[in-house]
Order: C-alpha cells, then structure tokens, then sequence
C-alpha cells in the first residue's frame, strides 16, 4: 500500500478551488501536501485555516507532489498544465480544459510523451442522478435537456456555450455512441457581449436528434436531462438529484397504471414508472476517488482529453451557428 500515488497539490482558491481544498482535506484517499494561488494573501488565511502548508510559488507546488488539481481560471489551464506534464505529474483540469483546442490537442500529446494521466472536470457525469440512469439510456432516440441558472457574472466572460452549455454536451456525448451529422443553433446576448441564450439541435449520424437549451438570465434554476430510448422515457433531475423511468408493458386485468388502447389486434399497454434508488454522493469527491483509482489501477480516466477535445469541437462549432 505504500507505492500508492496519494500526494496531490491544489492549484487555484477561487469558489470552486475552496470546495476542492474541503474536499480534498477529508478524503482519505488523497493526502493534500500544500496549496497555492496567486493571491498570497488567500493562499495563507486558507493554509491557516486548514493547516495546510502554502506554497510559495508555482514551481514549488509543481514539485511538491505526484498528482496536481488545478482549479485556476480556464485562461490559465493550458500553462501551469504544461507545466505539470514536463514534469511528469499526473493533472486533473478543471473545465474548460483550455481556451483553445489547439492547447486541448496539446496537451494530449505531452500526456502522451509522458506517460501521465489527465482527467477533466465534467463533474455532471459524476452526478448521482446521471450514474442511476445509466442502464437505461441505452439506444437513445431524442435527448432533451434544459439548463437554466440564475444570473451570476463569474463565468459570463465567455458565451454560455462555453460556460454552461458544455456540460450537457458532454452528458450527450458520453450517452450517444455515433458522430455528428448536422448542427443548428441560434441564441442572443442581454447583458454580456456573447451569447447568455442558446439553443442547439445536433443530429447525429445514427439518427439520435438532442435538443438543448441553456440560459443563464433565468428566474430559478433548473438541470433537466431526458432522454427517449427504443425502450423508455428517462427524466433526470440534475439539480434535485431525481431519476424517473417511464415505459410502456403490457397490461394486466387489473392494472392501476395509465392504460393505452393500440391498433386491433395488438395487446393493452400500460405506462409503468420506476423510480431507482439514488445514493446521495458529492460528485466532486467523486470525480477525485475516480482519478485516484485510475492512477493507482492503472486504468483509463473517466473524463479524458479526449472526450473534453470533442466537446469542445462541439462547442465550438455551436458558437459558430449562432456568432
């Protein structure tokens, strides 16, 4: 047990670097060897509060440990990443990977000449609600998916494409197994200078159609993903962590269910509902327990550059319909 890969340094104190350092202090898994931001004032009222050395630059925090959370600012990420790599440490990238695909691309082939491993921060593939529904979302047909949030400026240097659409691109990515054949969107700007309302329908080559809408100028908050299969209906609540199942069986005599009448000759159908059972889990913690196992299994990441370069292809290319 003691050649396990444990010590891991976290780069970044912001909002989501603050969960990350909470995180990262109780998880049993991982021992958080130091911290360090650009703010050196930040970095050591946390380090005080934590009992958590500080770092005093960069280098030093690179040096400290085998493993780097970094949680700066998507500007950022392509360098202090690079940085990582060179060095042989194994990252985990907060989304965005980078602000570029060129970067994204780069990196892959520096983890690759490394022999490190990367994971990006798609944190929705590690929402409870998601993972329940995952043996049901097989053979999609259409994909619905709302994501609304009320207005918050961190974020909003960039169209929501880039900020909030991108989890849903991923969530429909990882669920449909084809390419993309087409791409429509439109969306508007009210108070930044890109996009804060998009819509985009992408068919893929298998004839799955998803149709998603994000705004970030909304009344309440709301993750809705659902999905239609050759076999049900999947409504996944990501926001209260809910996932509901609807299909159509047979009917009995006797059936207290919603009961459709087919064509002559077919049998009754009747509309079942099944609600899973779902673990309430921190898909955060989560998304690190994953990266760890990967390191010390030595088995693939479950967010790969890979996977956040087609996203990003994707984003992209939904920015370019609507610019």
């Amino acid at each position: 047990m003691d050649s396990m890969i444990k010590n891991i340094a976290l780069i970044g104190l912001g909002y989501l670097g603050k969960i990350h350092l909470r995180l990262l202090k109780d998880n049993p898994n991982w021992n958080l060897v130091g911290i360090y931001d650009i703010d050196k004032e930040l970095t050591n009222d946390l380090s005080i509060q934590y009992q958590i050395k500080a770092f005093a630059s960069l280098e030093e925090a690179i040096s400290s440990a085998e493993v780097i959370d970094i949680v700066t600012p998507g500007n950022t990420h392509f360098e202090i990443a690079r940085q990582c790599i060179i060095n042989s440490k194994h990252v985990f990238i907060e989304k965005p990977v980078t602000s570029t695909l060129a970067q994204a691309k780069q990196l892959q082939l520096l983890t690759s000449e490394a022999g490190v491993l990367a994971q990006i921060g798609h944190v929705e593939r590690f929402n409870p609600a998601f993972i329940t529904a995952q043996p049901y979302l097989k053979n999609p047909l259409f994909i619905e998916v709302h994501r609304l949030a009320q207005y918050n400026s961190r974020g909003t240097d960039v169209s929501v494409v880039l900020d909030l659409m991108m989890h849903d691109l991923d969530l429909v990515l990882s669920v449909v197994k084809a390419n993309v054949k087409r791409i429509s969107a439109n969306g508007a700007a009210f108070v930044s200078k890109s996009a804060d309302i998009a819509n985009a329908r992408v068919e893929f080559d298998n004839g799955c159609v998803a149709n998603i809408t994000t705004n970030r100028m909304a009344l309440k908050n709301t993750r809705k993903f659902r999905v239609f299969t050759d076999k049900n209906f999947v409504s996944i609540n990501l926001l209260d962590k809910i996932t509901e199942v609807a299909s159509l069986k047979n009917a009995g005599p006797a059936s207290g269910n919603m009961v459709f009448e087919p064509l002559a000759g077919l049998p009754k159908k009747e509309l079942v509902f099944e609600h899973p059972i779902i673990l309430p889990t921190n898909a955060i913690n989560e998304e690190l327990n994953a990266f760890y196992t990967s390191i010390n299994s030595n088995k693939p990441v479950k967010v790969s550059l890979e996977d956040s370069i087609k996203v990003m292809e994707l984003a992209f290319e939904i920015e370019s319909k609507i610019s």
